[in-house]
């Protein structure tokens, strides 16, 4: 049976039931002769084994903890008292070790933070912070900050979430300095070095996290915040939702990364604005939205996290929509059908109401029948009357829509495509102009200016 003793940072942290483990133990292993242990040990007896032997032999940090771990299982089932700085679980090698018993000593960040750490603090060892898979801007701590090398790897990690020059208190047993994040990996380090990171006020900070735009958005929405935003409803910003799409898609299009980011955080802004108004109103919470995601994502790609196969995107497509009709209670075409938003845009509801009817047999045989069929609608339109021509004029542009969907373009994309196109040449051709106006022009050098415009703007 082994049990882990911390002795904290000093002699004098050593506990009265971890005096008394060491004084009852059959063997006794301190971790290292190189620290004030070795000396509380000796003050209550002189048979100690140390593990120095071992640092040598091992090629890194992982390997030495592991042949620690073997040395203190080879003694069997004797009564091991095993001896480490700290509170017992800051040792690395006690992490490798599964059904340990530990007495609890003094921790490693007492002597640097000592007891006035901030609400929600978080403690870390090095190792865990490195493998943690995210971590927050809160109160932090890292033990066990043992060589630059960890040092700077700690540092990368927390400034994903920390300015660069955030307040860190950084230091070994009582030895303590305030240092910048930047400066971390530029100290020096022992088995005793942690570190403590207090996030800036809000305001005053320029890394943020998505809880940060949580808070924000509380801020605003509070009795001292903006009363615009204290005032707005679910129903008073759905054409937000509409115009910071299409300024997105705009700026994925043209792969503006300055701007993509920054559309993002827009789009981003009405989905927590909702979040907050459905919680303020006790609609629903954040957490359901989160869920009702998470499981749709994998219900819905069950070629990933179940045994249905999917060899490529096709089908993977085709099981996310037979996924969707068991979810949505589709058993017709007509239910499929009538399932299209009517939301969507124009172009994009002909385009998807369309694809789904060619599923059950809606659908041209050729390219050459669709053009035929653009034709047919073209004449209808030219010879309706006025009362007629709006639903003459939509039949010709649903036409259009099923060419480019059969020819495997999307109709949203391309008039996206073909007006930015159209602007760049109208831009262009004010400047070729150059404050003439298009009135004072001949159709033959209206014809001239075009071309310039196209041959310079695309």
């Amino acid at each position: 049976m082994i049990t882990v003793v911390g002795m904290g940072n000093k002699s004098e942290d050593l506990t009265q039931l971890g005096a008394q483990t060491i004084k009852n133990a059959q063997v006794v292993v301190v971790k290292s002769a190189l620290t004030h242990m070795k000396k509380t040990v000796e003050s209550i007896r002189n048979d100690a084994l140390y593990c120095d032997f071992i640092y040598g032999t091992a090629e890194d940090f992982d390997d030495l903890n592991g042949k620690i771990v073997e040395y203190l299982h080879s003694f069997g089932n004797k009564r091991v008292a095993f001896c480490v700085v700290g509170d017992g679980t800051d040792d690395s090698a006690v992490q490798l070790m599964d059904d340990v018993k530990i007495v609890h000593g003094v921790s490693l960040h007492s002597g640097v933070v000592g007891n006035n750490l901030a609400s929600g603090t978080v403690v870390y060892t090095a190792d865990d912070i490195l493998s943690a898979t995210r971590i927050f801007p809160q109160p932090t701590v890292i033990k066990c900050i043992d060589d630059k090398f960890v040092a700077s790897e700690v540092q990368l990690k927390l400034q994903t979430v920390f300015d660069n020059d955030t307040k860190v208190v950084f230091g070994q047993g009582k030895n303590a300095k305030v240092i910048t994040l930047d400066e971390l990996c530029k100290q020096r380090y022992n088995y005793q070095s942690c570190a403590y990171v207090l996030p800036k006020d809000l305001q005053m900070r320029n890394a943020f996290f998505f809880y940060d735009c949580v808070d924000i958005m509380d801020v605003l929405r509070s009795p001292d915040g903006c009363p615009w935003d204290r005032e707005q409803t679910h129903k008073s910003i759905i054409k937000n939702v509409i115009e910071e799409a299409y300024e997105l898609a705009d700026a994925l299009e043209k792969e503006d990364i300055p701007h993509i980011i920054e559309e993002l955080g827009d789009l981003l802004m009405q989905v927590i604005f909702h979040l907050a108004i459905a919680q303020e109103d006790m609609e629903f919470d954040p957490n359901d939205v989160y869920t009702a995601l998470c499981r749709k994502l994998i219900d819905r790609h069950p070629h990933v996290f179940g045994d249905v196969v999917a060899n490529n995107s096709t089908q993977s497509l085709d099981v996310w929509e037979q996924q969707k009709k068991k979810e949505h209670k589709i058993h017709t075409l007509a239910e499929n059908v009538l399932d299209v938003p009517r939301g969507m845009s124009a172009l994009m509801r002909t385009q998807k109401v369309q694809s789904r009817a060619s599923k059950g047999g809606y659908e041209f045989e050729n390219i050459t029948q669709i053009v035929e069929k653009i034709h047919e609608e073209l004449n209808e339109f030219l010879n309706a009357t006025e009362v007629d021509k709006p639903m003459e004029g939509g039949d010709l542009l649903f036409a259009v829509v099923n060419l480019l969907r059969l020819s495997g373009v999307d109709s949203e994309t391309a008039i996206m495509l073909s007006t930015e196109k159209f602007v760049r040449r109208v831009v262009e051709c004010e400047r070729i102009l150059n404050g003439q106006s298009l009135k004072d022009l001949t159709m033959q050098q209206f014809d001239q200016v075009w071309s310039e415009a196209k041959n310079n703007v695309g």
